[in-house]
């Protein structure tokens, strides 16, 4: 072999395994962030706090938290390495969290399309509001908690108890922000006694917060995008007579849409129907709750109050010239030219709806 070949090969093996001995990194060297926290301070900086786990034996918190204040997040990152004299890794990322008055006066919109864009940060980070300081939920004790970073990643994690939420990640996020036809919704926090509890759903209107919407709120969008797993169905039955009160465990969802097509006069029909067991109940009728004539009735009555629940939500979201739920898809998908955000709350400020809602109870569960 060719001797010039021979010491160019022994050359690139030599370079290789310096190369290699210098990028690794000793465990205990290693910065690994699993939440990210931003509060508000104006419109020009930002409080930056990061939730690093600890994996030392000796180390006397499971958790160390790092704040700075910063303007860039990349910024923020290099000062929390300083800080944490330690090399900050991205790749176990899991939850990034902001204050409410972040979300309301800051560019959300502009941190998320950072971590979006950075290789190490996966597509399936969640996105939470908090009401309060981002960094006080980040320090607060939780005893019967193992770490910050588990709590907080397992809560906004889908289940059947939190199925209603968005469980958006910074993909979903991103989607939405750049969909006109959509606006986004991002579940919210709030420390109560010890503990974070999911309160219910931050409704953004292009980059920013502008509302609050009730867990049940966040139930109906769920159902009408044609959610199938979604959280027992809490409802209360008032018409004139004894106030009822009742749980459905919902089993299936189905939901379809059909408009007139009319830019200008805007209709659209929504057919939703339901099934479920009833797992709870409280009212006049419980001793009645036997027959297949009693179960009808029921389920009429349960129709006629979500008909009502989602006219008044969409009623609101007709207000606020907003659409979390991608109705005006509906209308987008006929329209020939080009849609924007515009058309998009033109539709929604003046859309008529047509709900039929049909329920169906196909068992009583273990009513007593």
């Amino acid at each position: 072999m060719n001797k010039k070949l021979i010491l160019l090969i022994l050359t690139i093996i030599c370079l290789a395994g310096c190369a290699d001995k210098e990028l690794k990194v000793p465990l205990e060297d290693v910065g690994l962030l699993g939440i990210l926290a931003f509060d508000y301070i104006d419109e020009d900086s930002y409080k930056l706090s990061a939730a690093m786990p600890q994996f030392l034996p000796e180390a006397k918190e499971n958790t160390q938290i790092f704040s700075v204040t910063t303007d860039f997040v990349s910024k923020g990152i290099v000062e929390i390495e300083t800080v944490s004299d330690k090399k900050v890794v991205l790749n176990q990322l899991r939850v990034v969290v902001f204050n409410e008055e972040f979300a309301r006066n800051g560019d959300v919109q502009k941190v998320i399309r950072h971590l979006y864009r950075n290789a190490e940060v996966g597509n399936k980070v969640l996105v939470a509001i908090v009401k309060e300081n981002g960094e006080e939920i980040l320090k607060e004790s939780y005893p019967d908690k193992p770490s910050i970073n588990l709590y907080l990643n397992d809560l906004l994690q889908p289940s059947i108890n939190t199925a209603f939420m968005p469980n958006t990640n910074i993909h979903d996020f991103v989607y939405t922000q750049t969909n006109p036809v959509f606006d986004t919704i991002v579940p919210l926090l709030e420390k109560q006694e010890g503990k974070i509890e999911i309160d219910g759903v931050a409704l953004f209107k292009k980059d920013n917060m502008i509302e609050e919407l009730l867990p049940r709120e966040g139930l109906i969008i769920q159902a009408l995008l044609g959610e199938k797993n979604l959280a027992p169905l809490n409802l209360t039955l008032d018409k004139g007579e004894e106030k009822e009160e009742l749980m459905i465990d919902l089993i299936k969802n189905k939901v379809k849409m059909k408009s007139n097509k009319s830019i200008e006069s805007p209709k659209l029909f929504i057919n939703l129907k339901m099934e479920g067991t009833l797992i709870e109940y409280k009212g006049y009728r419980e001793d009645e709750l036997t027959t297949l004539a009693s179960i009808t009735k029921l389920e009429k009555d349960i129709d006629e109050q979500i008909e009502k629940d989602i006219e008044e939500l969409l009623e609101d979201l007709k207000e606020l010239k907003v659409d979390p739920v991608g109705l005006t898809e509906n209308f987008r998908m006929y329209y020939k030219g080009n849609w924007d955000r515009e058309m998009t709350e033109k539709i929604i400020s003046k859309l008529e709806v047509d709900i039929k809602v049909t329920t169906r109870i196909n068992s009583t569960g273990t009513l007593d």
